[in-house]
C-alpha cells in the first residue's frame, strides 16, 4: 500500500493489525485442518491392519477347522474321557443315563445339574430332557462358543460335579460363580424367574496339556494342547535375522552358526528355540479368534454354520465376578411402541427391523447382581450379539412357545404378520452378530424410569430374531418385553466373518 507525503513523495505504509489478524486466522484454519488428518490417518491405518489380520485369521481358522476336524463331536467327548483317569471330574457326563452326552446338541438346565431325568424304569427305560435340547430347535444344533484359547489361558475348565471352578459361559448374563442364581438382568416379566440369558456353552476339545500330581510331578495329559496359542493367536510378522552374524552370543547349531544381536529396527521373533534347539516364532497376542457355531442338522453333524470372531487385545480373566470383556445387558430387538398386530396383547415392533434398545440398571437393585452397572461403551463400528439363551427345556416351552410344560403338540411360536407369519421370537437359544451403525446417547429409560438407563443402537442388517412386545392393555405395558432378551457388548471384537464348515 502506498501513500503520498505532503511534498508529494510516495512511501510504503506498514501492514495493519486487521490484516495480521486475518492472516493468523487463515494460517490457524489451515494448521487445524492439517492436524485433523493425522488422527484420521491413524484410524484408517488401524482399520486396514484389522482387516488384513482378520483376513489372515479367517484363512488360518478355516484351514485348521477343516483339516484337523476341530468341530468333530467325537473330539469333545474324547477330550473329556481323559479327565477321570487323571483324577478330574468329567465335563459332559449324565449320571442318569450313565453316558457321555453330546454338548453340541444337549445342555444342562443349570451348572452341575443333570440333562435328563428318568421317567420310567421300563424296560426299556424312558428319559425326558430337562436341559435345552436341539430337538426343538428346528433341526439345528445348539449354538455354542468354541473357545479353547480362553480355557487354556485362564486354566478354568468345567467341573460340574465338584463345582471347584465357575462355568464361565460365553455371553452369560449371570454372575460368574459355581451357580447361575445371580442374574445381571432383571427378573423375566413372564414368570419372575431368571432371564433367558444363560450364555452359550464355552466348549473346548483340548484338555489340559499337563498337570502336577500329588507327588509334585508334572504329568502329561494332552500334549497337543500346548499348540493352542499357535492355532488361535495371530503370529506377529516374522523377519529372520542373518544366521552368520557373529555379534549374538546364543548359538543355534541347527542353523549352522550363530545369530547376531537382533536389530533395533527390524523385528526379530526367531530367538526362542524348541526342545530340538530349532528357532521358533512367538505370538504377539494382539489378534486372536474363536467361533460361535451350531450344527446345520442334528442328524448330520458334518456341517456347521459359524461365525469367526476376531478379537484385538482380548483379556483372559474373570473380573468382579464377570468374564472380562463380555458385558451382557437386557436388549429389546425391534424396539418400538407401535405393535403389530394392532390391539393385540402381544406382538412385534413395526418399522424397527434394525433397531435395538439396550437397557441396564442405574441404581442398586437387590434382584440384579453387580447393580448399578456403568454405562456400556458402544461405538459406531462395534459388534453386538443377540445371546438370548434359555437352558431349561421347560422354560423354553412356556416362554417361547404358546404351549405349556409338558408341551402340547404341535409346538407353536408367535407369528409376525409383518414377516410372512414367521415365529420371530424363536429360537430360544441363539447367537446372532450385528455391527453398530448408529448410537444414541445413554439416558434414563423412558419405560422403566430412573432406576434404569438405556440407549438405542441401529445395526447393519435386518434382525434375525425379535423381542416379543406387549400390546395395548398388556400386563407388561405397551412396547415392553413379554420375555427378556439379552445382548452381548464386547468392544474387543473387531470383526465377525460368517463361514460354513464341513467336518469329515
Amino acid at each position: 500500500m502506498k501513500t503520498r507525503t505532503a511534498a508529494g513523495t510516495p512511501r510504503s505504509a506498514g501492514i495493519t493489525l486487521t490484516e495480521i489478524l486475518i492472516s493468523i486466522l487463515i494460517l490457524g484454519v489451515g494448521l487445524v485442518s492439517l492436524a485433523t488428518l493425522f488422527p484420521i490417518g491413524l484410524l484408517r491405518l488401524r482399520d486396514a491392519q484389522r482387516q488384513t489380520r482378520s483376513a489372515y485369521l479367517v484363512q488360518s481358522a478355516t484351514a485348521d477347522v477343516e483339516a484337523r476336524g476341530l468341530l468333530s463331536s467325537n473330539s469333545f467327548i474324547a477330550a473329556d474321557l481323559l479327565n477321570v483317569p487323571n483324577g478330574f471330574n468329567p465335563w459332559y457326563y449324565s449320571g442318569v443315563k450313565n453316558v457321555e452326552y453330546d454338548p453340541l446338541v444337549q445342555d444342562t438346565p443349570a451348572y452341575g445339574d443333570r440333562p435328563f431325568v428318568l421317567v420310567s424304569a421300563g424296560p426299556p427305560p424312558i428319559y425326558a430332557t430337562v436341559g435345552a435340547s436341539a430337538v426343538t430347535s428346528g433341526g439345528y444344533g445348539l449354538p455354542f462358543a468354541y473357545d479353547p484359547l480362553w480355557r487354556y489361558q485362564t486354566g478354568i475348565y468345567l467341573d460340574p460335579i465338584g463345582q471347584s471352578t465357575p462355568e464361565a459361559r460365553f455371553g452369560a448374563g449371570s454372575f460368574v460363580t459355581t451357580t447361575t442364581s445371580a442374574s445381571l438382568l432383571r427378573p423375566d416379566p413372564h414368570d419372575n424367574g431368571l432371564a433367558s440369558a444363560h450364555g452359550l456353552q464355552r466348549l473346548t476339545n483340548f484338555n489340559r496339556a499337563s498337570y502336577i500330581n500329588a507327588q509334585g510331578q508334572t504329568v502329561a495329559m494332552m500334549p497337543s494342547a500346548a499348540g493352542i496359542p499357535s492355532t488361535f493367536v495371530s503370529p506377529e510378522d516374522v523377519v529372520w535375522q542373518e544366521s552368520t552374524n557373529p555379534n549374538y552370543p546364543m548359538a543355534f547349531p541347527s542353523l549352522g552358526g550363530t545369530v547376531g544381536t537382533p536389530s533395533t529396527v527390524v523385528p526379530d521373533l526367531s530367538i526362542s528355540v524348541d526342545t530340538q534347539n530349532f528357532p521358533t516364532t512367538t505370538n504377539d497376542w494382539r489378534f486372536s479368534w474363536m467361533l460361535t457355531a451350531q450344527q446345520n442338522n442334528t442328524a448330520n453333524g458334518a456341517a456347521f454354520e459359524a461365525n469367526i470372531v476376531v478379537f484385538e487385545n482380548r483379556p483372559f480373566s474373570i473380573d468382579n465376578g464377570m468374564v472380562a470383556g463380555e458385558t451382557v445387558v437386557e436388549a429389546v430387538f425391534g424396539a418400538s411402541s407401535n405393535i403389530s398386530p394392532r390391539q393385540s396383547t402381544q406382538g412385534y415392533g413395526v418399522g424397527a427391523d434394525r433397531t435395538v434398545l439396550l437397557r441396564w440398571p442405574a441404581v442398586n437393585i437387590p434382584s440384579i447382581a453387580n447393580s448399578p452397572q456403568p454405562d456400556p461403551v458402544v461405538k459406531v463400528g462395534d459388534w453386538i450379539a443377540d445371546v438370548t439363551y434359555e437352558r431349561s427345556q421347560n422354560l423354553v416351552y412356556t416362554r417361547f412357545y404358546q404351549n405349556t410344560a409338558p408341551p402340547t403338540l404341535p409346538l407353536v411360536g408367535v407369528p409376525n404378520p409383518l414377516n410372512n407369519g414367521e415365529w420371530d421370537n424363536l429360537p430360544a437359544q441363539r447367537c446372532f452378530w450385528y455391527q453398530v451403525q448408529k448410537v444414541t446417547p445413554a439416558q434414563p429409560d423412558p419405560a422403566l424410569g430412573a432406576n434404569f438407563r438405556s440407549m438405542t443402537v441401529y445395526v447393519d442388517r435386518p434382525l434375525e430374531a425379535k423381542t416379543l412386545l406387549g400390546g395395548p392393555g398388556s400386563a407388561v405395558g405397551l412396547g415392553n418385553p413379554v420375555v427378556l432378551n439379552a445382548a452381548l457388548i464386547c468392544p474387543y471384537v473387531v470383526n465377525v466373518i460368517p463361514q460354513t464348515f464341513f467336518v469329515r
